[in-house]
């Protein structure tokens, strides 16, 4: 009988012996974690590398639990959106009844801002009042309003974004300019000609500071 016991207690010592050869050594600190000094390649560790048990908690347990990377997800900027206005190009513009007549409903002025609410016709946008041709348009880029000075002796307006056609009127040095959009190397604003009457349209940049 007491050799059957000594045999369970060697056995039994002999387990606890392995149990604690095959834990991973090493105390937590107050936050639960240590640095890997023994056996570190076997627990997938590098040594001195430090790490938690038991998700951060101080225990004797061995089990060894490794702090997750935190991943970090970047924000794409999103570009911002730009405004644009569509205006009448020319001092008087025909609405009509319907593309194929030419009966005219009313007159639109330069500077108009229009907005097509679904045309079926090509060539033509459909507003409240009637048809319009889209040869009497033109557009600009909205921007934050400003004053500016016309820097040249004369300030050429245009009635669309293109020296090469007719001007509407000029201004002379030194006057301001109020400018509310731009395209294509031109400001879209208002200032006051020679005698003193307002003049809508688009300014070059280079003449303007």
């Amino acid at each position: 009988m007491n050799k059957m016991l000594n045999i369970g207690l060697i056995v039994c010592l002999l387990l606890i012996s392995v149990d604690l050869a095959a834990a991973h050594p090493g105390r937590t600190d107050a936050n639960g974690g240590h640095t890997c000094r023994t056996n570190c390649e076997k627990w997938g560790l590098q040594y001195g590398e430090y790490h938690y048990h038991n998700g951060g908690k101080a225990s004797s347990n061995g089990g060894t639990t490794t702090p997750k990377k935190q991943q970090v997800v970047p924000v794409k900027q999103q570009a911002p959106v730009v405004q644009k206005k569509t205006i009448v190009a020319i001092d008087q513009a025909n609405v009509l009844e319907h593309p194929n007549n030419l009966q005219v409903v009313t007159t639109l002025w330069y500077g108009y801002e229009v907005k097509d609410q679904g045309s079926l016709f090509e060539g033509f946008i459909l507003l409240d009042q009637g048809y319009l041709s889209t040869s009497v348009l033109t557009n600009y880029d909205v921007i934050k309003s400003k004053g500016l000075k016309v820097a040249a002796e004369k300030a050429y307006f245009f009635p669309v974004p293109n020296a090469t056609s007719k001007a509407r009127g000029s201004a002379s040095k030194h006057a301001v300019v109020n400018v509310v959009g731009e395209r294509d190397g031109f400001y879209y604003g208002s200032t006051k000609d020679a005698n003193g009457k307002t003049l809508v349209g688009f300014v070059s940049k280079t003449v303007v500071k």
